[in-house]
């Protein structure tokens, strides 16, 4: 492994670390030296990558936000066929990204339970939803007028999905393998429909 590989590992260990422990504990009661403990490195270590605790919680919550942004906005280019077919594609990928990424999720909820507390990081949080929305606007546009999906506000369907998502790593903590994922699945479409 070359040096600059080893770097790498090193910082995404640390942030790895620091999820998982925001996650568990929150932003007050996480101590640096607790980060550096479950990370296996020195404490001087975590500043050579994040020059601040803060900065380090942000990029606990920036970074996963942007690895799964991709399954949320590239909609029409990730998910193939009619609106009916992109939906369960869509739901099936993403339910199975929130079910591996629970610390993530956990440690996003603390972000969004306060924003007077994280604002820019809520706002981000915010954007993320806003583009989904606007990615599958018009797949459920269309879906409606071919019947399939039910009637209504395309943007309240997409936000009232991604509610369902952040509340099934809030009510269950199964490991993604569990039954409960696959039987959200068609939960989840039911948000939607199909209506025949």
């Amino acid at each position: 492994m070359s040096l600059e590989e080893k770097k790498k590992k090193k910082r995404e260990d640390i942030l790895q670390a620091a999820v998982k422990l925001y996650s568990e504990n929150g932003f007050a009661e996480t101590t640096i030296a607790a980060i550096a403990k479950e990370a296996g490195v020195s404490f001087g270590s975590v500043f050579t990558y994040f020059s601040t605790k803060e900065v380090l919680f942000e990029a606990a919550i920036l970074e996963p936000l942007e690895d799964i942004k991709p399954y949320f906005v590239e909609i029409e280019e990730r998910y193939k066929g009619s609106p009916l077919e992109m939906v369960k594609e869509m739901i099936d990928c993403q339910l199975d990204v929130f079910s591996k990424k629970k610390e993530f999720l956990r440690l996003s909820q603390q972000v969004l339970a306060r924003p007077e507390r994280y604002p820019v990081l809520f706002e981000e949080l915010s954007r993320f939803v806003d583009a989904f929305a606007e990615s599958i606007f018009p797949i459920i546009k269309e879906g409606q007028e071919q019947g399939h999906f039910y009637e209504g506000s395309p943007v309240l369907m997409a936000q009232s999905y991604i509610a369902l998502l952040n509340g099934l790593r809030l009510t269950f903590i199964d490991e993604h393998t569990h039954l409960i994922w696959s039987d959200m699945k068609i939960q989840a479409l039911r948000l939607f429909g199909p209506v025949k």
